[in-house]
């Protein structure tokens, strides 16, 4: 609670000693987009410290600010070395922050150590194999996600990137050195999965709290998807799957790809219809709790004040489709004082996240933040920082960042600094 208290207190005074000159300031409170927006979220559910979204949102707006700042001071050349350093410490770990997240909401404890070790490898480890084993017997679904929540973490990174740069929160010379690390670990996870010659060459470690929680991310959950009963060990090698779950690796692997339909990258999918309608699409692929997904994704701005991302997503475990959906309105002004983000997602998911059953069941979330801005102008001076309250409403099902598998009403609370 103290951390919280004082995190919202320095940001808090971080955004009322902010000076920007009368060229930047906005026609009253009504529309602080032309200032970089900067969330946090201080609270979020479940309360122990960090769940995945509140990790990837707090890591995001950081960099941004940080390397906004230090382009500003230092240059674009020197902060693109900087950053291009930091981000190869930075990246394993969010990376197994994700991993971490998922055992800290289930109350096992655990040890992040996300710097690469002398075998090259980062890990979460301190957990015992009786913990792990009691959770694949009983709790599979979770079981599977601890294996691919790391990936999950990266691929919602890659979004909400994709989603700033769109929608014009942050300038792309500062998102992307961060794009290119995210991109090119999702893809290279997945795509090297299929070369057995570039797995690494680790064996368990003697002592069960100084391994790994999982060992290869995509290996363990595939053959744990295909053999849940089979005898336990952690690091599961290429050469310990069957022919069935090497063809699941390559449909991984090659899937994958899909990620490269990137608005950041590529510019021929960013359009605009006219002066008032602009439409970005994009594609991506990750693995799930009893399979993966595909999704294809469309940013739309209208009069450069409506902004909405919507989304078609499909489902398969192991050889069944299911279907899915959802559209979000992002920055919505309500009044001078009040904004308004909120999505709502429907989906088809098999039945208690099965891997091999072919029924489903409709499931959906709405997921709501107000954003009440508070404001102080004097002799033109202009500074904007906004108390936020989140909402979520779910049903049980899968939705990526949202630990919570089954039926959940959970608040949280954050705060936003416009500068």
């Amino acid at each position: 609670m103290i951390l919280r208290i004082t995190l919202l207190l320095m940001l808090s005074g971080a955004a009322l000693c902010q000076i920007n000159t009368n060229e930047n300031k906005p026609g009253g409170l009504s529309k602080p987009l032309p200032f970089k927006e900067y969330s946090f979220l201080i609270m979020d559910n479940p309360h122990q410290l960090y769940s995945m979204r509140q990790y990837n949102k707090n890591y995001l707006n950081t960099l941004r600010l940080v390397v906004r700042r230090s382009s500003e001071r230092l240059g674009s050349l020197r902060t693109n070395i900087l950053q291009y350093i930091g981000g190869l410490f930075l990246a394993p770990l969010t990376h197994e922050e994700g991993h971490r997240s998922v055992l800290t909401h289930l109350g096992i404890g655990s040890i992040s150590k996300p710097y690469f070790n002398e075998k090259g490898a980062a890990y979460v480890m301190g957990v015992r194999d009786s913990d792990l084993i009691n959770l694949r017997n009983n709790d599979l679904p979770n079981y599977i996600r601890l294996h691919t929540a790391g990936i999950e973490s990266d691929y919602m990174l890659l979004d909400r990137i994709q989603t700033d740069f769109v929608f014009n929160k942050e300038d792309k010379k500062h998102l992307f050195i961060e794009h290119l690390f995210r991109q090119s670990q999702l893809i290279g996870y997945y795509a090297t999965s299929m070369l057995p010659s570039m797995e690494p060459d680790i064996d368990e470690e003697p002592n069960e709290l100084q391994r790994d929680i999982v060992g290869h991310d995509v290996y363990g959950a595939i053959r744990h998807l295909h053999r849940p009963a089979m005898e336990f060990y952690r690091y599961t090698r290429y050469d310990n799957l069957t022919k069935d779950e090497k063809e699941f690796v390559s449909r991984v692997g090659y899937r994958s790809l899909v990620n490269l339909v990137d608005p950041f990258i590529f510019r021929m999918f960013n359009r605009s219809l006219n002066d008032l309608f602009k439409v970005s699409m994009g594609m991506g692929y990750t693995m799930v709790p009893f399979g993966d997904f595909i999704e294809q994704k469309f940013w739309i701005t209208i009069h450069d004040k409506t902004r909405l991302k919507l989304y078609v997503r499909e489902y398969q475990n192991k050889e069944d489709w299911f279907l899915a959906g959802g559209i979000a309105l992002h920055d919505h002004s309500l009044s001078d004082r009040l904004y308004l983000n909120t999505a709502l997602h429907v989906w088809n998911q098999p039945v208690v996240l099965s891997f091999t059953d072919a029924q489903s069941e409709m499931g959906g979330a709405l997921n709501t933040i107000l954003k009440y801005v508070i404001s102080r102008e004097e002799d033109g001076q202009s500074d904007i920082l906004s108390l936020d309250l989140g909402l979520l409403v779910k049903s049980a099902g899968f939705l990526p960042e949202e630990l919570y598998l089954g039926d959940v009403v959970h608040y949280r609370f954050g705060t936003t600094v416009w500068f």
